[in-house]
């Protein structure tokens, strides 16, 4: 597939900062004298309320048959706060300094409210759910990116995010009739401590984005993950789910609990030609 186009027509409400998330009480306020000996190596740290709507966000291909296709993202909106930190961290030797940005695990008053209208278009027909996150976090996690020796731009992630609730709603946002809910959904470390799964580490398992060529010099976007270092195993990561459930017009259906005990990604390899 050839890749078409990315984002378009959007429009964001601004963001405004808050202080209704519980910080360390070892925070202080700086005067001016204090500030001036603050570098930009020391790390910027914001605390943000979100309030933005989002017109669509569109990312379009062609298919094989060179027919337009898109995966669009209607009328999303995104609310609550959150804490962000950016840093810039050194790498292994010889190798581009890190730019770091991670969502300190500290708690928030209004956790985020995320909400979309998904749209698939492919052959000429469209298939669409709405979307919808309830007190979602994702505090704990961090991403880094450099530049990869190999071109393009490497990146590390460590996720660990909840969601209080998870609705897919094919009939529009907010009605519930033929929805899906999936109730206390939880990604983490498979060691039971609750801290991030690494899925991709700068150092030692990269994630990539570039563009590359085949023999012929056709050129295609390549986004992935590389096989971790010789002799090591990748980092696993735990799934927990409370329930699953389907509204039907006959009443509801409850699956139960569900749980991946650990799970890891080896190797990923997408290519968009």
């Amino acid at each position: 597939m050839n890749l078409l186009h990315v984002l378009r027509a959007s429009l964001l409400c601004p963001v405004f900062a808050a202080s209704s998330v519980s910080v360390a009480a070892n925070l202080q306020t700086l005067n001016d004298d204090a500030l001036s000996d603050v570098q930009g190596r020391d790390g910027v740290s914001f605390l943000l309320g979100l309030n933005a709507n989002i017109g669509s966000i569109n990312l379009g291909v062609y298919d094989s048959d060179n027919n337009p296709a898109s995966i669009i993202l209607n009328k999303v909106a995104l609310t609550g706060t959150l804490g962000v930190k950016f840093d810039i961290l050194p790498s292994v030797p010889g190798m581009p300094d890190l730019i770091n940005i991670s969502l300190p695990d500290i708690a928030s008053d209004y956790p985020l409210q995320y909400a979309y209208d998904l749209e698939i278009v492919a052959n000429g027909r469209s298939l669409g759910t709405s979307v919808t996150y309830q007190n979602m976090s994702y505090v704990g996690s961090s991403m880094q990116w450099t530049t990869s020796g190999s071109g393009g731009l490497a990146f590390g992630l460590a996720l660990k995010m909840s969601a209080e609730n998870i609705f897919l709603q094919p009939n529009g946002r907010g009605n519930s009739s033929g929805q899906m809910a999936v109730n206390g959904f939880k990604v983490s470390n498979a060691d039971g401590t609750g801290t991030p799964w690494v899925i991709a580490d700068v150092a030692s398992q990269p994630g990539s984005f570039r563009v590359v060529n085949d023999a012929n010099g056709n050129s295609s976007f390549q986004m992935g993950i590389a096989w971790p270092d010789v002799q090591k195993d990748a980092p696993a990561g735990s799934l927990h789910v409370d329930n699953i459930s389907f509204t039907t017009p006959t009443g509801k259906v409850d699956l139960g609990s569900s749980s991946i005990g650990s799970m890891q990604i080896q190797y990923l390899n997408v290519k968009f030609k």
